[in-house]
């Protein structure tokens, strides 16, 4: 029986996995599991992952509202939260995100506008329906609810008796101008007259007045309904005049226009005014009982 040859150093020295060298070693090898990772992220790093997204997230909602665009973080907090958006392109979120920016922008625009209308009923000119027995044509609202005439500063008369439903009519015709972007402005007649005249004494008349100019339509409520003094009767021709062929302005009275030169009673002033009015306007006479006290005898039925 010869002997066993001895191993040189160097083999004796290779790390051996299998038994074909060494006695005593494993008989056979075991083949990697390539279906598992190599790697499995730690518990930690992935917390530390997520946590650094949801600051960034957070960051960016932070800096969008510190920017004025409450639209854009309030979508940007919905879309985190929606997995609708997961697989959306970032085209496709970022046109969403400035869509309600603009959407928002809109609205508060338009509640501002109207706030600063200060119109006194809140109308919605989509209930207002023509009725030819009161005395305007469902075709004629159309129009007027359509704006379109405002950029030619046309003017609108509107005159009934009390209860009509004449300054109903204004708000609903105001608040479609604003809708379209036009800037509107109520007052009373009586008021801004008053206003007015207070500021002939401070020297800031000419300023007021210029204020007015801001505003691409507006509406004088109850106008016959006090005797004006010389001084309003001048004022309200300043209006007129600083209005005419440039802005649109809606008068509202229970005289009919055709009353008017009496209720002014100065013939130079009356003419100067009906002059201004009379070429490019709509007139409106209502007619009929007063809807106030139609919704009363409804009300004790």
């Amino acid at each position: 029986m010869q002997p066993v040859p001895r191993l040189s150093g160097a083999i004796r020295s290779m790390p051996m996995r299998c038994g074909r060298f060494l006695t005593g070693a494993r008989k056979s090898c075991r083949a990697p599991n390539r279906s598992r990772p190599r790697h499995r992220p730690k518990t930690s790093a992935v917390r530390a992952i997520i946590r650094r997204t949801t600051m960034q997230h957070e960051h960016v909602v932070a800096l969008a509202r510190e920017l004025s665009l409450a639209g854009l973080a309030d979508t940007l907090e919905r879309q985190a939260k929606d997995p609708f958006f997961a697989d959306m392109a970032f085209v496709e979120r970022l046109a969403a995100l400035l869509i309600a920016e603009k959407e928002r922008r809109a609205t508060s625009r338009l509640t501002r506008m109207l706030n600063e209308a200060k119109l006194p009923i809140k109308a919605a000119p989509e209930e207002l329906i023509g009725d030819e027995a009161r005395g305007f044509k469902t075709a004629v609202m159309r129009e007027l609810l359509k704006c379109s005439w405002i950029p030619f500063a046309w003017n609108v008369l509107i005159s009934g008796e009390t209860g009509t439903g004449k300054s109903w009519i204004a708000s609903c015709i105001a608040t479609a101008a604003i809708r379209a972007g036009h800037k509107a402005r109520y007052y009373k007649v009586s008021d801004l007259l008053y206003s007015l005249s207070m500021t002939l004494e401070d020297g800031v008349y000419l300023r007021e007045r210029e204020k007015l100019s801001k505003f691409r339509l507006l509406i004088l409520d109850d106008f016959g309904k006090v005797a004006m003094s010389e001084t309003e009767k001048s004022i309200l021709f300043d209006i007129i005049e600083d209005r005419s062929g440039t802005l649109s302005t809606i008068i509202v009275g229970q005289r009919p226009y055709n009353d008017w030169h009496g209720f002014i009673d100065n013939p130079v002033i009356a003419d100067a005014i009906l002059d201004r009015l009379s070429r490019d306007r709509h007139h409106i006479k209502l007619r009929g009982e007063s809807l106030r006290r139609r919704e009363a005898s409804f009300d004790g039925l």
